[in-house]
């Protein structure tokens, strides 16, 4: 669904806006509320969009 380089521009922006001391629960609501704002992720369901946080919670601990 996401490349690469743009799921690393997901976390960059989280990082940026956020800091990178976030516990899973505070950057997972984050990953939500940037979904609304990208285009056809607004629509995302549960499963789909827990795949995603999850794997950007991955690059987020090792940022």
């Amino acid at each position: 669904m996401l490349t690469p380089d743009q799921e690393a521009s997901l976390v960059e922006i989280i990082t940026d806006e956020y800091g990178d001391d976030l516990n899973q629960s505070e950057f997972a609501e984050c990953c939500l509320q940037l979904f609304e704002d990208i285009a056809g992720f607004e629509s995302l369901n549960d499963s789909d969009a827990q795949l995603i946080i999850d794997k950007l919670w991955r690059l987020y601990e090792r940022h």
